[in-house]
């Protein structure tokens, strides 16, 4: 796994994802941030269905790309971002 980022003989992974949306996180790479934003998924009762962190050169933004089981209620994004200002923006994408 930690060379190809496959997990070996595993027979039961999903074929795809299923999850409906994806929220694409950017922001500082800073400890918590991540945290902030998953602790405000929690809250609203969403379900991560997978998740990447893309660090950029020289370490200092990141991209989190985040697969969810639905829709956040409205104004969940809006408190997330407005509760920690090392997120720059939140965009999420219906993936259906």
């Amino acid at each position: 796994y930690r060379d190809t980022g496959h997990v070996p003989n595993v027979v039961n992974l999903c074929a795809q994802s299923p999850a409906t949306h994806l929220l694409v996180v950017r922001h500082r790479d800073r400890v918590g941030v991540l945290a902030h934003v998953l602790n405000g998924l929690r809250t609203a009762g969403i379900n991560v269905q997978e998740m990447e962190n893309v660090i950029f050169d020289g370490a200092q933004a990141a991209i989190a790309r985040i697969h969810l089981d639905k829709a956040p209620p409205d104004g969940t994004l809006e408190s997330i971002r407005a509760g920690n200002g090392d997120i720059y923006e939140l965009n999420l994408l219906a993936l259906t």
